[in-house]
């Protein structure tokens, strides 16, 4: 029952389903069949980035056994059935992630630009995924020893996100770069879900969305003044919860999460680009530590997981055949 301009959502994946509803009916059957559809796709074509991105970065059969294990992935039997930007999410941040770490002295200033043009597209689906854009582009920086250029795709991405924020200010009055709802999920996580816009209580309806986010920046921020020790034991919460979830896939999560910190090590002790992948692991989930987090939000960073988690396998298995091979020939 809301009305007017809305800047909750970053603009790609509502024009998406925009365009799939003005050809196959708004919110019909076909349409949730189309929508379920390229999720699919979405989610079969980060295989094939995986396996391109473990083969550069951490070598040949590392790069194959991230892509089939993204394949048998359990998370991709319930993913594209939520129509979200979520399957979509996943795939751009690993081809942003794969396109940056691959710049160097030889680049051309054309590649550099383009890789901006990505970043500006993952940060219009989802502002999260640019989390670990500063440290990609200062690590890309000092592979290449070029500053102009990792300027230029700072500034790319800067101008490509333009049009949409002068479009909220437009409709607001405020600057928005993105997304308008930080401090209302903040509130959600922290104090009460009851005041969410899909509730039964129409506050979001009768102030608008600018008052509303106003009104429960000042809730949550009174909250955490009042009750520090209870913010702090939530966020404990949702830290734990994040490489945790979903609880029924137990201890799937808990395997990923271990192997991609083994990953991480492996490849920091081997000389690898280990800093770009911890960057993502560590710089991502931190928004969500303060707000709230689903089973999905870790999603968009498990293709990551997955090649630190298979260079780490194939790491213990050609240490693993080195020992049996030296115990068989002093046997």
């Amino acid at each position: 029952d809301a009305s007017g301009p809305t800047a909750w959502l970053g603009p790609v994946y509502p024009a998406l389903l925009a365009c799939i509803f003005r050809f196959f009916g708004i919110k019909t059957a076909p349409s949730a069949v189309v929508a379920i559809l390229l999720n699919v796709i979405f989610a079969s074509l980060t295989a094939a980035v995986l396996v391109q991105l473990g083969r550069e970065q951490f070598g040949e059969t590392a790069g194959i056994v991230a892509g089939w294990a993204w394949a048998m992935a359990p998370p991709l039997l319930l993913m594209p059935w939520l129509l979200w930007e979520t399957c979509l999410s996943g795939l751009v941040l690993a081809f942003a992630f794969m396109t940056t770490m691959r710049l160097g002295g030889a680049s051309r200033t054309r590649e550099w630009a383009w890789c901006g043009a990505i970043w500006s597209f993952a940060a219009l689906l989802n502002p999260a995924l640019l989390a670990p854009l500063p440290v990609l582009t200062v690590n890309a920086a000092m592979q290449s020893r070029r500053w102009k250029q990792p300027a230029l795709m700072m500034l790319v991405c800067a101008l490509g996100i333009l049009p949409w924020t002068a479009r909220n200010f437009r409709a607001f009055g405020k600057i928005i770069p993105v997304r308008s709802n930080f401090w209302a999920e903040f509130y959600f996580g922290n104090v009460d879900f009851s005041p969410h816009p899909t509730g039964p209580s129409m506050l979001y309806q009768r102030e608008g969305e600018m008052l509303f986010v106003a009104d429960l920046k000042r809730r949550a921020l009174d909250f955490v003044r009042s009750n520090p020790k209870a913010f702090a034991r939530l966020t404990v919460q949702r830290t734990v919860a994040f490489w945790m979830q979903p609880s029924y896939l137990r201890p799937y999560p808990l395997l990923l999460f271990l192997v991609t910190v083994g990953g991480i090590v492996q490849a920091w002790r081997r000389g690898k680009r280990w800093l770009g992948f911890a960057s993502a692991v560590l710089l991502y989930p931190l928004i969500y530590y303060i707000t709230y987090t689903f089973a999905r939000y870790r999603y968009p960073i498990e293709p990551l997981m997955y090649t630190l988690g298979a260079y780490f396998i194939c790491e213990l298995w050609v240490g693993a055949s080195k020992r049996m091979g030296f115990a068989s020939s002093d046997a």
